[in-house]
């Protein structure tokens, strides 16, 4: 499969040094790629922070080694820079010299985890860092190169095996790919964290989130089935979101006294890694929990074309709680409005929500989402800033 162009493809060759771009995004989605493609036509220096002796390279003891690097080419790139010691450090020495060059050089960096970026990134590179990320494709990308209609006939498949570059590309290794993928790949970065170590409970606790999909969760009714405390739990859920394998969804309460205010749903930033964890891959047609699939792929959608736009839209679920519970899939806000989903494969299915709900958020619209809509829900939405 060619190069599908990715929609920061649009926006990051714009943006200007002596700031230094960091993509953040899971291992293996695509970042160095993109890299590659903007930087094709250009002199680089690339760094692979993976590798000790690059990683030993950017430990930078005086102005001299800045300048040094600088120096090297047009652009430089530190491709997995969560790997380098002292890499906020690092970053911020290269842009402040930067800054004092006639012509700056363009500065990349990709991270496949937050932790040890923002560890100290936060203070030292305030005004010197522009972060942009970066997930599986999302469908309107592979619709811009494929067609709608592919997207149509292959949405089963994608909601089955994902979205990652090479699952989308190779099909027939979808699975392997995975597989290696979950057991190699997933939790590289965190168990480089000190005190972290894979067990029983911590796969545990993966795999129940990845069986939890769709449906709300307690920290303290995980702690209970995994027998880790819940504090653990709290920590553990965090890092894997720093990581970049969960996303959590947190509820939406603002007018009625009955909604759900503490409330958390928990999805997986690729619904091929959930099934991978799971160790299914059945045809959706002939899976029962289709629709917490079809759930958790939708969110991710919405997830990648806010990050897209860059419009600060927050994402949450609604639910009231008491004997008649009502409930909506996502609801958005953007400076106060809102936009409202509720996810069904059944064409003919519709919004569940009480009239308590359309009487406390008049002006908030509810869209049914069917895999039948997404061109209509996707197709003309990544429109925003540059």
């Amino acid at each position: 499969m060619r190069f599908i162009p990715r929609d920061l493809s649009v926006s990051a060759p714009g943006l200007a040094p002596p700031r230094a771009i960091v993509l953040f995004g899971p291992r293996r989605v695509g970042k160095a790629t993109l890299l590659r493609e903007l930087t094709r036509r250009e002199s680089v220096r690339w760094y692979d922070g993976d590798n000790l002796a690059d990683a030993d390279a950017l430990q930078l003891y005086s102005s001299g080694d800045v300048m040094a690097v600088l120096a090297e080419a047009r652009t430089i790139v530190i491709d997995e820079a969560q790997q380098v010691p002292n890499i906020a450090l690092t970053l911020k020495c290269l842009v402040d010299a930067n800054e004092t060059l006639g012509k700056p050089v363009r500065i990349f960096a990709t991270c496949s985890s937050s932790l040890d970026l923002a560890k100290g990134v936060r203070e030292s590179a305030v005004g010197r860092l522009v972060k942009r990320e970066l997930w599986p494709l999302s469908v309107s990308e592979l619709a811009g190169r494929k067609g709608w209609g592919w997207v149509r006939e292959n949405l089963g498949r994608l909601m089955v095996y994902g979205t990652y570059p090479i699952a989308v590309a190779q099909p027939e290794i979808a699975r392997e790919f995975l597989r290696v993928w979950c057991d190699g790949v997933l939790f590289k970065d965190i168990l480089t964290l000190p005190g972290i170590r894979r067990g029983r409970r911590f796969d545990a606790l993966v795999r129940l989130l990845a069986k939890s999909v769709g449906s709300e969760v307690s920290y303290d009714g995980l702690s209970r089935e995994t027998g880790l405390n819940k504090a653990t739990v709290a920590d553990y859920i965090k890092l894997l979101e720093q990581c970049f394998i969960i996303r959590v969804c947190p509820s939406y309460s603002k007018s009625l006294p009955n909604e759900l205010k503490k409330g958390k749903k928990i999805y997986f930033c690729d619904t091929g890694i959930r099934n991978a964890v799971i160790g299914d891959f059945s045809p959706i047609s002939s899976r029962p929990d289709a629709e917490a699939i079809w759930e958790n792929f939708f969110y991710m959608e919405r997830v990648k074309l806010h990050s897209a736009l860059r419009d600060f839209t927050n994402v949450f679920f609604w639910r009231t709680t008491g004997a008649r519970q009502a409930s909506l899939d996502f609801v958005e806000v953007r400076d106060g409005a809102m936009q409202a989903f509720d996810c069904s494969l059944d064409p003919k299915g519709g919004a569940r929500p009480d009239d308590a709900f359309r009487a406390a958020y008049p002006d908030c619209g509810i869209v049914v989402a069917t895999p039948a809509d997404l061109q209509k829900i996707f197709g003309n939405a990544r429109q925003g800033p540059p």
